[in-house]
């Protein structure tokens, strides 16, 4: 066995951790034992085609394209559709790259390897304030069909708390059986997609309509005062 194989796989650990760390503090799903599996597995793979095209020959590239073709799968099931927004791309395009940083490190490319972490890193960690920065901060309303009162307000404020923002104020009105919840938060548009894709989830709304503005929910909530009963 090549006595260096072992050392780039605790490199490949080492590199992929540290994108993997980025992805946990964000809360994403690909987090730093997926980063991690994902380079030193790329890592080991590449390795072990050098291994074999050396001992019995063959095209070591051909295990690279499997690499490639695999990654692909992982990447696509990292991106998901929800009430018509795309969520996920930037976590799929994070796993192609930390499988390039392991398949670098698999062929013996240490300086490539730890450059295309460094790239990543300052893009994952320093352009998403620029991103914040073009994109500013807009105001959202929120107006939610809920069950049980009680229980989605502690699960709102649950997902809010998670992303780290507070709405001043809730506001609510029982109709035909259920409560309609509205609030107003000031986020950019990243945190919007990301509130609305968790409270999608909550077992006790049965409905989530957003928009820009208060005049967006006219017709979802008619009649109906742009204050409304306040919940605090």
């Amino acid at each position: 066995m090549d006595p260096a194989i072992p050392i780039r796989l605790l490199l490949a650990a080492v590199l992929g951790g540290l994108i993997g760390i980025e992805r946990e503090i964000r809360d994403k799903p690909a987090g730093l034992r997926t980063n991690i599996l994902i380079c030193v597995g790329s890592a080991l793979f590449m390795s072990l085609s050098a291994q074999i095209a050396q001992l019995l020959g063959g095209d070591p590239t051909r295990i690279a394209a499997q690499i490639i073709s695999g990654i692909g799968f992982l990447g696509a099931g990292a991106v998901l559709h929800s009430h018509g927004f795309v969520l996920g791309l930037t976590t799929a395009a994070t796993i192609w790259v930390v499988a390039g940083v392991g398949m670098a490190l698999g062929s013996g490319m240490y300086l490539v390897a730890v450059f295309a972490t460094a790239m990543s890193l300052v893009t994952l960690y320093f352009l998403s304030f620029i991103e914040d920065k073009i994109q500013g901060r807009r105001s959202y309303s929120y107006a939610l069909v809920v069950t049980d009162l009680n229980q989605a307000l502690a699960s709102i404020n649950k997902v809010l708390q998670d992303s780290s923002v507070a709405a001043a104020s809730f506001n609510f009105k029982k109709k035909a059986g259920h409560y309609r919840v509205w609030f107003n938060l000031l986020i950019p548009r990243e945190t919007n997609i990301k509130i609305i894709q968790r409270l999608s989830e909550v077992p006790e709304i049965i409905q989530v309509e957003t928009g820009s503005t208060a005049r967006d929910f006219a017709a979802v909530l008619p009649g109906e005062p742009g204050a409304g009963e306040p919940l605090g």
